[in-house]
């Protein structure tokens, strides 16, 4: 088995496992305690798998570190954020938690300024340092390196494959700042509207991205002139779900090597089958 195929095996159940723990909106301190456990889980079984393999190549290796380890990595560090936002939280109006969350975008937006060069490289596609950033290296070549993370493993580090994963990880973060940020509790002078009963996603992210993708890309809503971001945004407002990284969710689909579509093909399974039974039913007859 190669890794790749490992990994997205890997992956596919810690999002399924992390989908079982559907609790209350509001209830995201918890839903990250719990989501840091499944997580860590995963990656202790990845980083035992390679620890046990070999490398066809320099090629499958910067695919790892580059596009593989980062999506696990990513979704650690996130909840790790959301716990230490929630439970800093400051007891005081409005105004100073939104002045709190404030301060935590500055904090991101200063990470990102810090590593520009990298986020451009990286977000651009280009590959001439590949072989620098996503190769592993000796010890030695460890001590002439001035890094921001300390590592303990290096068979299972690069110079930057950690950088990816908070690049992704603060993007996602962003998004639940600024979903709390529009919450109706904090527009002061506004009246606070009862929601109406929530209609919750309980099936995994990933087939969420699938119907949101065929639905974007067969241009059924807006007559085609939705973007996918802001159907995105709409698909989170509707099943009250946070999607992520949405963009990496459909690469992993797309190189999946064997049925790209495994939710749709069960929707269309389903829905055949209820309407053969239809056919069968006597108040049909």
């Amino acid at each position: 088995m190669t890794i790749e195929e490992f990994a997205n095996g890997l992956y596919a159940a810690m999002e399924n496992n992390l989908a079982a723990y559907n609790f209350k909106d509001g209830a995201h301190l918890q839903n990250s305690q719990v989501s840091l456990s499944i997580i860590l889980d995963h990656i202790s079984k990845l980083k035992s798998f390679v620890n046990n393999y070999t490398f066809t190549g320099i090629e499958e290796e910067i695919r790892f570190f580059k596009l593989i380890k980062p999506g696990f990595c990513s979704r650690f560090i996130y909840y790790q954020k959301v716990i230490f936002i929630q439970s800093h939280l400051p007891l005081a109006t409005s105004v100073d938690i939104k002045n709190f969350y404030l301060g935590e975008i500055r904090k991101i937006n200063e990470y990102r300024n810090t590593h520009h060069d990298f986020i451009s490289y990286y977000r651009s596609g280009s590959t001439s340092l590949d072989e620098i950033y996503f190769v592993r290296k000796n010890r030695d070549s460890w001590l002439l390196l001035n890094l921001e993370d300390s590592v303990t493993d290096l068979n299972f580090t690069t110079i930057y494959d950690y950088i990816i994963a908070k690049i992704i990880a603060y993007e996602d973060v962003l998004k639940f700042i600024n979903v709390r940020l529009a919450a109706p509790e904090m527009q002061p002078g506004l009246p606070v509207v009862k929601k109406a009963a929530n209609v919750s996603w309980t099936a995994s992210k990933v087939s969420l991205v699938e119907l949101l993708y065929a639905l974007q890309s067969t241009g059924s809503c807006n007559n085609g002139t939705i973007d996918l971001k802001h159907l995105a945004s709409h698909f989170e407002k509707l099943f009250n779900v946070e999607l992520g990284n949405y963009y990496r969710i459909f690469q992993e689909m797309r190189i999946r090597k064997i049925n790209r579509t495994t939710f749709l093909d069960q929707l269309k399974e389903r829905l055949v089958q209820r309407m053969d039974e239809a056919d069968n039913h006597p108040k049909f007859k």
